[in-house]
Formats: C-alpha cells, structure tokens, sequence
C-alpha cells in the first residue's frame, strides 16, 4: 500500500522513506490546559480533536523531489494517506520545506498539518 496515494489529485513521483513517515492523531488545546495546582486534576479545554499531522521525508532522483515539493507548495491541498490500515483524505497545508540537493539526487522533508 502507499503511504501517500495522492495530493491534490496527483500521485507523488516518489514514496516517502520508510523511516521517513510518521501520522499522528492529536487533539488541539487552549492555553489554560494543564493540571489544577490545588487538586492535580487534568483541565482539558479543547479546540479542535482529532488532527492529522503528518512528518515526511523523500528521497531521489531531483526531478522527482522536485515534483514532490511542488505538489507540497500549495497553500492548501487534499491528501489521501494511509493511517491505521485505511486510507483518509484531509486538507492539509505545508510547513517549512528542508531540501538538499545536488543536481542528480535531492531529500525533502515537510510536515502537512491537517486545516
């Protein structure tokens, strides 16, 4: 199966390393989050649950990454990505981009973070 089927409709020219993707599931909370000083007690006051979060790293040949930081660039887009043995499509946006390249090979690694 592939970690990533498509983003914004496109299938990635390369696949994220194996050790390069990680989806996370979490849940947003205000700043006065925390524990009570005087009971201990958890106080939870949630935004938003259940946000994807995704961490890739790609690798290969520099046409291909730059393929895959193209379709990674855009200010919002759709990706279907596997979590949990399912696929789940989300509207994600990019954070900052690392790239190294050499002009025959290129790694980028970017975080998607659900909207």
């Amino acid at each position: 199966m592939l970690a990533i089927r498509s983003i914004n409709g496109t299938q990635p020219a390369v696949q994220p390393l194996s050790d390069g993707y990680s989806a996370v599931l979490s849940d947003l909370l205000a700043d006065g989050s925390g524990r009570s000083t005087e009971t201990g007690r958890a106080l939870r006051y949630p935004i938003r649950r259940n946000v994807y979060k995704l961490t890739l790293k790609f690798k290969g040949l520099s046409s291909e990454i730059a393929q895959v930081n193209e379709l990674v660039s855009a200010f919002t887009q759709t990706v279907v990505f596997l979590f949990g043995g399912s696929y789940v499509t989300a509207q994600m946006y990019p954070s900052d981009r690392t790239m190294a390249d050499n002009g025959f090979t290129a790694e980028l690694s970017v975080n998607l973070i659900e909207i």
